[in-house]
């Protein structure tokens, strides 16, 4: 129970870094593109988080032959099925940024649940990976390089 505080205080911490750096980025992509030319950058980010979702799903499930050891590892006692249902809804979530439904929202509507999905995929990663906490940080630095890339 001690050592509950200052995990939560780290996550805490974490997540209110996450919020304002989102926030910063999406408000300066609000300020130099019109809603179409937004609406293309969350489908072009949308499928980028996709890739990497698949990559996860794919190293997990041990049905699929592995080409080269990949870094998520399912943690032990773990239900293998229940964690890639789980990856299958945020690829299913993040389909729909890709499809004209989504140009229906507003950009702030499409921000939030962009990173609701996102913070859902740092939960993951860190209830049902080994060392989830390393690879949800090594997930977002590279999602945030990937998605200045296309600014």
């Amino acid at each position: 129970m001690d050592q509950l505080v200052p995990v939560l205080m780290i996550v805490g911490i974490v997540v209110f870094i996450m919020v304002r750096q989102i926030g910063k980025v999406t408000s300066r992509l609000d300020s130099k593109a019109d809603t179409n030319n937004a609406f293309e950058r969350y489908s072009k980010f949308s499928s980028i988080i996709q890739e990497h979702v698949r990559e996860i799903k794919n190293a997990l499930d041990s049905t699929k032959t592995k080409e080269e050891e990949s870094p998520f590892k399912l943690q032990e006692g773990r239900n293998e099925n229940q964690a890639l249902e789980k990856l299958s809804d945020f690829i299913r979530k993040l389909v729909f940024f890709e499809t004209m439904m989504a140009k229906q929202k507003s950009a702030k509507e499409i921000e939030t649940e962009l990173f609701e999905v996102l913070t859902g995929i740092e939960t993951f990663l860190k209830e049902f990976c080994v060392d989830g906490e390393t690879l949800s940080e090594a997930l977002r630095e590279r999602l945030l390089n990937a998605y200045e890339e296309l600014n």
